[in-house]
């Protein structure tokens, strides 16, 4: 997913201001780079994130969150 593609949906499920905190860390470990659109914002409306959340933890429940899908025999 290209960087305006991510801004979008962080900006569309209301997470602006996470989105400004965490563009920096975003791009440089690459954690957005191989995902579909579709898996960011189904991660978005099934996790409540906290506006103090940390990049890391996001990392770990984004991680976890898309490791899951890929697993789903669903």
């Amino acid at each position: 997913m290209v960087e305006s593609q991510t801004e979008d949906i962080f900006h569309l499920y209301g997470h602006g201001d996470l989105y400004k905190r965490f563009k920096t860390p975003l791009y440089v470990t690459g954690l957005l780079d191989e995902v579909e659109e579709d898996v960011l914002e189904d991660f978005f409306e099934n996790f409540e994130l906290s506006s103090s959340i940390l990049f890391d933890e996001f990392r770990f429940w984004f991680q976890y969150f898309s490791a899951s899908k890929r697993n789903s025999f669903f």
